[in-house]
């Protein structure tokens, strides 16, 4: 008797772990991103490098659609109108500013279809995942149930060689029906190469909300500081998704 009580006590935090993710997957595939939808994709973005005084900010908006015959995005006429300014006005002096330019840099169609695709997205994201806990928690003032999960992104054998130290966690708001709220995801690496070090650490988040059968991200901000070759660098995006 006494061994079986022992076997269920270690059983059941196992599959605790093993439900909390299949669960999470399973409300993943439910969504499967046919409904057709269409707005507007507004990004801003700051770059910077240690060499530079001056920060490298953007600022961009995009129309997009999309439904049965893929993925379309559009970019208005004025904002193309404005991006050959840019370029004749850095083409004279390349101190000056191209905002729309390096806006529209951040705007890449597969991107664009992860954020209008957030289930397809998120789970990818959990492929490398191992469930940890989950606990009540509020979002946006609703209840909801805090999932969370180490990240162990698998690497190349050329990649592993030189990475010394790779730490990921990911966050995951669900509401009562398990439909994704928001996601956080960190990873944080630490690489060498010859004699060379390099240092990274990788911040992102999700707002999702939902459109027929597909999970949207409404808003997606992602972080990055870098150090290597005596050199720090630091990016910030963010993406707002506006549907109409």
């Amino acid at each position: 008797m006494r061994f079986h009580v022992l076997l269920l006590v270690l059983l059941v935090p196992a599959a605790a772990a093993a439900d909390g993710l299949t669960d999470l997957r399973l409300t993943l595939s439910r969504l499967p991103a046919t409904t057709p939808v269409h707005g507007t994709l507004d990004v801003t973005s700051t770059s910077r490098s240690g060499e530079e005084e001056k920060a490298d900010d953007g600022k961009a908006s995009v129309g997009f659609e999309i439904g049965e015959s893929g993925l379309h995005i559009v970019y208005p006429r004025a904002m193309l109108t404005q991006a050959t300014q840019e370029a004749r006005a850095e083409a004279r002096d390349p101190e000056r500013p191209t905002p729309i330019r390096s806006g529209a840099s951040h705007v890449r169609p597969i991107h664009v279809a992860e954020l209008l695709d957030g289930a397809a997205a998120l789970s990818v994201i959990l492929e490398p995942a191992q469930f940890v806990q989950t606990k009540p928690a509020s979002f946006g003032g609703r209840p909801a149930h805090l999932l969370s999960f180490k990240l162990a992104p698998k690497m190349s054998k050329a990649e592993s060689k030189h990475v010394k130290k790779l730490e990921g966690a990911l966050s995951v708001w669900v509401g009562d029906d398990g439909t994704p709220l928001a996601a956080e995801a960190s990873i944080s690496v630490k690489a060498s190469f010859l004699l060379i070090s390099f240092e990274s650490e990788q911040k992102q988040s999700w707002t999702y909300a939902r459109s027929g059968d597909r999970l949207v991200v409404v808003r997606y901000e992602a972080s990055e500081k870098s150090d290597g070759l005596g050199q720090h660098s630091t990016t910030h995006t963010l993406e707002l998704v506006r549907l109409e």
